[in-house]
C-alpha cells in the first residue's frame, strides 16, 4: 500500500506565515494543494514556490466547501489538512511517516493541535518553560485541541460544517476507523490578535446566523450556543457569552459549558454563583486542572484557605506545568504567614512562565 500524502490547505491573507508552513511539509508531503479564497498580499506568490496546483475559491462563507475542493484536486492516497499559520517539526513529520507504514487498517487519524498563546487565562494553558520543541520559542504557552487532519483520500470523505468544519462526521457515517496519535502540530495565529478578532467576528456572525435560522442539521442547539460563547469570551465580550453559556446549559448539562461558565462568574468575582457551577462540574469530571484551580481560587476569595490549598495541590498534580496554579498556591501560603512555602511555589511559577515575575515581585 502506498503512502503518500497530499497537504491540503485553504489560504487567504497567509503571507506572514504560508512559507514556514510550507517548508515545514517539504520531506512529508508529495503534493501540496492550495485553494486561495481572495488574498490580496504576496500569499499566492509565495505558493508558487512549493506547488503548481493553486486553485482560486469565491468566498461564500462555507469554510467546508473549500476545503472540499482542494479534496477534489489532491491525487495523493493521503489527505492532510492544514492551515498557513500552522507547521510540522521534522520529528513528527517522522512519526507520520512511520505510522502509515504500521497502521494499515486506520481511516483517519487525530493529531494533537498546540496553539500558542500568551493568554494564561486559557483553559487547558500550559507553560513553554523547558519545552523541547524550538516552535515552542514563540510564546509563553500553548494548549492542545485533538483535531482529525490525516485521512484517507478517495473513500467518499469530506468536510462538513460551515465553520469548525471537519471530516470526522463523514468518516464516522462510512464506518472508518479514526486512531489517536500522539503527533504535533503547531499553530500560530492565535498570536496576531487583528487576524484573530476578523477571525472570530465571522464565525460569531455564522453561528448567530444558524441559532436564528434555528440550522440544527450539523450541529445542536447547545453545542452551537456553547462555540458562540467561547467566540465571544475570544473578544472579552463576557456578558454576552454568559446568556450563550447559560442557554446551553439549559438544554444540556455537558461539563465543558459548566466550566466555562463557571469561569466567566468567577472573572465577574462572583463567588456564589461561580462556585455552584463548578461544583456541578466536578461531579461529572473531578479530574481536570483547570477546574480545580478554578475552584480553588473561589476558596482563597472566600478565605478557606485550607480547602483552596487541597484544590490547587490537586490542580498541580493533575497539570504539573500549570503555572497559575503554583502562583495561587503561593498567595494562599502567604496569606497564612508560611513565607517559605509562598517562595517555594512563586519560584516555581516563575520557572514554569518567566512572564510570572512580575506578579511575584507585588509580593515579595
Amino acid at each position: 500500500m502506498n503512502n503518500s500524502i497530499s497537504a491540503c490547505l485553504i489560504v487567504k491573507d497567509e503571507e506572514k506565515h504560508i512559507e514556514n508552513c510550507l517548508q515545514s511539509l517539504k520531506n512529508l508531503a508529495e503534493e501540496i494543494v492550495i485553494v486561495d479564497t481572495g488574498s490580496k498580499d504576496k500569499t499566492k506568490k509565495i505558493a508558487e514556490k512549493f506547488t503548481d496546483s493553486i486553485s482560486d475559491f469565491e468566498w461564500n462563507g462555507n469554510f467546508s466547501e473549500a476545503r472540499n475542493l482542494a479534496l477534489s484536486k489532491a491525487t495523493k492516497d493521503w489527505i492532510l489538512s492544514i492551515d498557513a499559520d500552522e507547521s510540522f517539526s521534522e520529528e513528527d513529520c517522522n512519526k507520520i511517516k512511520k505510522m502509515l507504514e504500521r497502521e494499515k487498517e486506520a481511516d483517519g487519524f487525530l493529531l494533537n493541535c498546540r496553539t500558542y498563546t500568551n493568554d494564561m487565562g486559557i483553559a487547558g494553558w500550559e507553560s513553554c518553560k523547558d519545552d523541547r520543541y524550538e516552535e515552542s520559542k514563540k510564546a509563553t504557552g500553548f494548549y492542545v485541541s485533538k483535531l482529525l487532519r490525516l485521512f484517507r483520500n478517495n473513500k467518499g470523505f469530506l468536510f462538513e460544517g460551515k465553520i469548525h468544519e471537519t471530516p470526522h462526521n463523514s468518516i464516522k457515517k462510512a464506518g472508518g476507523k479514526v486512531y489517536d496519535t500522539d503527533i504535533i502540530f503547531h499553530h500560530f495565529g492565535a498570536l496576531d490578535k487583528e487576524k484573530l478578532r476578523d477571525k472570530k467576528e465571522t464565525y460569531i456572525n455564522s453561528l448567530k446566523d444558524r441559532l436564528d435560522k434555528k440550522d440544527f442539521s450539523e450541529k445542536s442547539e447547545d453545542y452551537i450556543c456553547f462555540e458562540l460563547g467561547r467566540e465571544l469570551i475570544n473578544l472579552k465580550r463576557i456578558e454576552e457569552a454568559i446568556l450563550y453559556f447559560e442557554r446551553a446549559i439549559s438544554i444540556n448539562e455537558e461539563f465543558n459549558y459548566l466550566l466555562a461558565l463557571g469561569g466567566l462568574y468567577l472573572y465577574k468575582n462572583e463567588l456564589d454563583k461561580a462556585e455552584k457551577i463548578l461544583k456541578r462540574a466536578n461531579e461529572i469530571n473531578p479530574g481536570n486542572s483547570s477546574l480545580n484551580d478554578n475552584l480553588g481560587v473561589i476558596y482563597a476569595k472566600k478565605q478557606e484557605f485550607n480547602k483552596a490549598i487541597r484544590k490547587f495541590e490537586k490542580a498541580i498534580e493533575l497539570n504539573p506545568k500549570s503555572a497559575d496554579a503554583h502562583f495561587n498556591l503561593g498567595l494562599v501560603y502567604r496569606d497564612k504567614g508560611k513565607i517559605n512555602k509562598m517562595h517555594f511555589y512563586f519560584e516555581r511559577a516563575v520557572e514554569l512562565n518567566s512572564s510570572y515575575k512580575k506578579k511575584v515581585e507585588q509580593f515579595t
